[in-house]
């Protein structure tokens, strides 16, 4: 016997077959990939500078500053550095003074033979002055080198201070380094920092047309009035 067939879908019933789908591939993102790689590596290389140099070039100019003396460097205490006007003596925490309650006026800048007033050198060191002082004892030729390294250069004053404890001192507002001898870099370094520099609360104040006034107490404090000085200030 014959197979049967199947019989035929009626006319216009024949099902028509669907082709399969045509799959686009997606694009590989090169550009993008090669732009995020990039920023990635320029974070990495951020992050390992400031790790190496201890977060230094996220410091402003004033810790940068302070950062580059290390331990020389000794800070006064914040609640010690008041700025009032006052017109009576001030004892203050240091000796010699890097800050605090001051006269209204100040001493010129300037190199000095004999001891000037506390309460005039701070209104100085407000203005951004690097006041330089040493034992009446300093050798003369120590003297001259501290004379050499200041006169002539804004924003310093150099004084003799009775009583002081190390044989020189650099003082600027807030701040101070002792050293042993003129011929230390410090002396130089801190003079270029500091003079006019960061830690200074009136930045643009005058350092001249003040006084020349000289001695242990301001003119018009509770004490004898001084003199004004005849030394020429440089």
């Amino acid at each position: 016997m014959m197979a049967k067939k199947d019989p035929l879908p009626p006319a216009g019933s024949r099902s028509r077959q669907r082709g399969k789908p045509v799959q686009v591939q997606a694009k590989t993102p090169w550009g993008f990939i090669a732009g995020a790689s990039v920023l990635g590596l320029l974070l990495v290389g951020v992050l390992v500078y400031a790790v190496t140099n201890s977060g230094a070039g996220f410091q402003d100019p004033l810790q940068k500053a302070d950062k580059s003396f290390g331990t020389a460097l000794v800070k006064a205490d914040k609640a010690s550095l008041t700025r009032n006007h006052v017109t009576t003596d001030v004892t203050y925490p240091a000796s010699p003074p890097n800050g605090g309650d001051h006269n209204p006026v100040w001493e010129d800048c300037g190199v000095y033979t004999a001891q000037v007033p506390d309460e005039y050198a701070v209104h100085s060191q407000e203005h951004g002055a690097v006041w330089v002082t040493y034992r009446p004892d300093l050798p003369a030729a120590q003297v001259k080198k501290l004379t050499d390294a200041v006169k002539g250069k804004p924003y310093t004053l150099l004084s003799p201070y009775p009583g002081q404890t190390s044989p020189i001192d650099l003082s600027a507002w807030g701040r101070r380094v002792s050293v042993k001898t003129a011929g230390d870099p410090l002396v130089a370094k801190f003079v270029k920092t500091y003079a006019d520099g960061p830690q200074t609360p009136e930045k643009g104040a005058a350092c001249t047309g003040g006084t020349t006034a000289t001695g242990a107490k301001p003119q018009g404090a509770t004490t004898t009035p001084q003199a004004k000085a005849t030394v020429p200030v440089g």
